[in-house]
């Protein structure tokens, strides 16, 4: 391949997959999780989301196809069922409310608990469906399809392996806003972090509709968008 079709196909890519991975806007929901751990706790907290989220980016790439042939199942059906999960997630952000810390003591106490209760959700919801969802997988499937050159198996690993660095390329800035993500919430302050949380909330749940109505359009082929 040339340079120019190597450099055109990674640009094209990382464009396609900006908006669904959304690194940015998955930073500050992720961030809402991560409220409470020192330091040390996050990064090690970051770093299997990351993880994660390769696991299941560069998986669905290698394997996706076939996972898709074995259970049969269809990409709008992915989006309708990562929709309503997105959706429950978002719901459960709006109507939570935000315990009170009193004492030091408390504060350790609920930062323990805390761990705890986050290492159960670092795959699901946090990893898969909301930093790398159903939108992200339809766009790698869909990638893939246009990626894989018949009789040609050199051009299809080279252009896999270029998709597979735009899928890095993003996580790599998600890393990026997640380490950074400590100092930006203490400039917003306490009311600012709830502002965001629950606008980021709003959005997230808005995000779930928009996916379901893709997926429920796409299955009875309608066009209400």
């Amino acid at each position: 391949m040339a340079i120019h079709d190597v450099i055109y196909t990674f640009v094209s890519s990382l464009i396609a997959l900006f908006p669904v991975i959304n690194p940015i806007g998955c930073g500050f929901i992720v961030n809402g999780f991560l409220e409470g751990l020192d330091d040390e706790g996050r990064k090690v907290v970051i770093k299997k989301i990351i993880m994660n989220c390769l696991l299941v980016g560069i998986g669905s790439l290698a394997v996706g196809h076939l996972i898709l042939l074995l259970f049969g199942l269809a990409i709008p059906v992915i989006q309708l069922g990562g929709g309503l999960i997105i959706c429950k997630t978002g719901l459960e952000w709006l109507t939570g409310t935000d315990a009170a810390k009193t004492t030091d003591t408390t504060k350790s106490s609920m930062q323990k608990l805390q761990v705890g209760d986050l290492e159960k959700k670092l795959f699901y919801p946090i990893s898969f469906p909301i930093s790398i969802g159903p939108g992200s997988l339809s766009v790698i499937f869909t990638l893939m399809a246009s990626a894989a050159v018949e009789g040609n198996l050199l051009v299809t690993a080279t252009n896999y392996a270029i998709l597979s660095l735009a899928i890095v390329s993003l996580l790599v800035i998600l890393y990026i806003f997640l380490s950074q993500g400590t100092r930006l919430m203490k400039k917003l302050g306490a009311s600012g972090n709830m502002i965001i949380n629950k606008m980021v909330a709003f959005i997230t749940f808005c995000i779930g509709i928009q996916i379901i109505v893709t997926g429920f359009a796409k299955i009875f082929h309608l066009d209400i968008l």
